[in-house]
């Protein structure tokens, strides 16, 4: 992630890198701070193991601030990283 903070209607820039991954699909998804998925994307692995995409802080299940979660999934593989979210 850019940035360990947002706020309403601020873009939210993903990338990261996957060891030993040519090419593949890699799960994305966000978590509130209730603990539902409010986001979820499904992105390409390029060759080279890097993957990246763009979200919008905002919509169905944004309404409260907190700790919200971004998690990634490649296969048996799991990684997440907490932000903030403020309205």
């Amino acid at each position: 992630m850019d940035d360990s903070s947002y706020q309403i209607a601020e873009i939210i820039s993903i990338s990261g890198n996957i060891k030993n991954a040519a090419g593949g699909i890699v799960e994305l998804k966000i978590i509130n701070s209730n603990g539902y998925k409010i986001w979820n994307e499904f992105v390409n692995i390029k060759t080279n193991g890097e993957f990246s995409t763009l979200s919008i802080a905002g919509g169905n299940g944004w309404e409260n601030n907190g700790e919200y979660t971004l998690k990634a999934q490649y296969e048996d593989l799991e990684n997440k990283i907490e932000f903030v979210f403020k309205t």
